[in-house]
């Protein structure tokens, strides 16, 4: 039996254990909402960071959490995927890529509920010039980001649908810019932003989904694992530098209440300002090789409320 495959068994009581907790928690928080008269609008399976391979334990662990997602007893009204679905689109071939989708295909088959999805760094299929001997072209109608969003049915890099109540915005982080440090939703992006949210009604709530965390304090702490804390910068790779545009935006708006994201692989809540930022552990955990620094392997069941408060917990396996 090779490592991964028993840290997989072996984890089976922790996921247990975790899961009771997370539901006893969701349970309490409905509860104490039920004696205001205060109804759950929605209940959310966030999945993030799968980076799926064509290997049987990613597979297995991967259809796992889909089918204890699917079968649970109060079932969620959507799953939310933040991004980086495969292993790696960046640099591959196309025959790679495939391999990788034909991965997906197969394990997806064991999800019946609905899925929304957004764009991660690692969904997006680039090439070097070495790809021309593969017969590969930057011309491929597949090319950048088409792909994946013809794979997981995007509407578009950024889009906005209604459910229960409460708008969901999917925005695309996926913008990096060496001058400014790292990734940024654009001008172009926020101006779309704002116009949705000013014609967003005022009795509605607002979810933002991105791959990249806007606030988070996991970048950091990712970082400083890493390096002196005397060489951090800001840590651009894994967190918005935008982010006091965006925060802005969310102010001036004061209709979202919550910004779900991935991207770091660790989990954090951060409450600031009237938006509660949930940043979701890896279902990969560390790409497939176990615990990544403090973090398992995770998803996360957010439960949304008619009056824009919400309840996050975490199950590890």
């Amino acid at each position: 039996m090779n490592y991964q495959r028993r840290n997989f068994l072996k984890g089976a009581g922790l996921l247990s254990a975790s899961s009771l907790l997370a539901f006893a928690n969701l349970s309490a928080f409905a509860a104490e909402k039920n004696k205001k008269n205060i109804k759950r609008a929605l209940r959310i399976a966030h999945l993030t960071d799968i980076h799926l391979l064509n290997e049987a334990n990613p597979k297995a662990a991967f259809a796992k959490v889909l089918k204890d997602v699917n079968t649970l007893s109060d079932k969620p009204d959507l799953i939310i995927n933040t991004g980086d679905s495969l292993m790696d689109m960046n640099n591959k071939t196309k025959e790679e890529v495939t391999n990788l989708w034909t991965a997906w295909d197969e394990v997806i088959q064991y999800n019946h509920l609905p899925v929304k999805s957004c764009i991660g760094n690692h969904d997006v299929w680039y090439l070097s010039s070495e790809h021309a001997a593969y017969g590969t072209s930057k011309d491929d109608a597949y090319y950048g980001k088409q792909w994946v969003k013809q794979k997981l049915g995007l509407p578009g890099e950024y889009y906005t649908f209604d459910k229960g109540g409460w708008r969901f915005i999917a925005l695309d982080s996926i913008h990096y810019v060496t001058d400014k440090g790292g990734y940024t939703f654009g001008e172009e992006q926020l101006e779309w932003l704002k116009d949705q949210l000013s014609n967003t009604p005022k009795d509605m709530h607002v979810l933002i989904f991105s791959h990249v965390p806007i606030i988070s304090v996991t970048p950091l702490l990712y970082a400083a694992q890493r390096k002196p804390a005397k060489e951090l910068g800001f840590p651009g790779g894994d967190q918005h530098v935008d982010v006091m545009d965006v925060k802005k935006i969310f102010k001036e708006s004061g209709k979202v209440k919550v910004a779900l994201s991935g991207h770091v692989h660790y989990v954090d809540q951060v409450d600031y300002l009237g938006v509660c930022y949930y940043c979701g552990g890896a279902v990969s955990g560390n790409w497939w090789n176990g615990v990544l620094d403090d973090f398992p392997p995770a998803y996360s069941i957010l439960d949304l409320y008619e009056d824009g408060s919400s309840r996050y917990e975490t199950i590890y396996y």
